[in-house]
């Protein structure tokens, strides 16, 4: 597997554990719901988007 399609993988199932696990613990004690859950949840997803641009806009390199 190509190293770019790791970091993506990996990214994607890290937000994806940060954000269920989060929300399982704090569904109860947030009061408010844009700050509580759409806020953090948000910025995770937001820099999920960032590192898979920046990961798949890098020119591949040849192999030697």
């Amino acid at each position: 597997m190509d190293y770019r399609a790791a970091i993506v993988a990996s990214c994607w199932l890290a937000v994806a554990v940060i954000s269920s696990v989060y929300m399982w613990l704090f569904a109860d004690k947030i009061g408010d719901v844009l700050f509580g859950v759409f806020l953090p949840v948000g910025l995770l997803v937001l820099a999920a988007i960032v590192v898979t641009y920046l990961a798949m806009s890098r020119p591949e390199q040849e192999k030697k």
